[in-house]
């Protein structure tokens, strides 16, 4: 019986939320809206770091739909979440829906898989005493920004000595089934 009431309560209010969202009226006069203009951009999936993905979108609530800029923000928040270590991550194309107005509501399902960590770090081309300019630890989430400033260490290193040209390549061979990655400095 409790239960009921509680259901009750929850429907009386998610009630009250429409008619606040709707006012009166609001609903006869239509939508404000210009065909195509997006009404709401949302992500979709689970454990997802929505502030940083948020930040890597193009398109906004207000402008009008584009074909090239769902596309670019789709790729953008595969890359976002690839550099924070989610190396298997994929995000489906935009789904849009439109209201009777021709608003463009647009949703970016996302699945992350798992996080991975380095498995062993390894430096080719390079001298024993130039490696240690090298600071990823085993264990450590593999996140873009630590590779880029791994491989400028070495590079500046590199060239600081006059050992070798600048060129330094980072190279990830990734294990899937255990989620570690082995993380190769390549100076050659």
């Amino acid at each position: 019986m409790r239960s009921i009431v509680v259901l009750c309560l929850c429907a009386a209010v998610a009630a009250g939320v429409l008619v606040y969202e709707l006012p009166e009226g609001e609903a006869e006069a239509g939508h404000a809206s210009r065909p195509q203009e997006v009404e709401s951009v949302a992500l979709e999936g689970r454990d997802l770091p929505v502030a940083a993905l948020r930040s890597v979108l193009t398109t906004r609530t207000g402008d009008q739909l584009s074909a090239e800029k769902l596309a670019a923000d789709r790729s953008a928040l595969e890359t976002a979440l690839v550099a924070r270590g989610y190396l298997d991550a994929k995000v489906a194309k935009a789904q849009v829906m439109f209201d009777s107005s021709g608003g463009a509501f647009v949703t970016f399902a996302a699945t992350p898989g798992p996080v991975f960590h380095v498995r062993d770090v390894r430096v080719v081309g390079a001298a024993e005493r130039d490696t240690g300019i090298v600071t990823i630890a085993r264990g450590e989430v593999v996140r873009a920004d630590r590779l880029e400033q791994a491989r400028d260490a070495l590079a500046t290193r590199l060239i600081a000595r006059g050992a070798k040209p600048a060129t330094v390549a980072v190279k990830l061979e990734h294990d899937a089934l255990t989620s570690d990655v082995d993380v190769v400095l390549d100076a050659n």
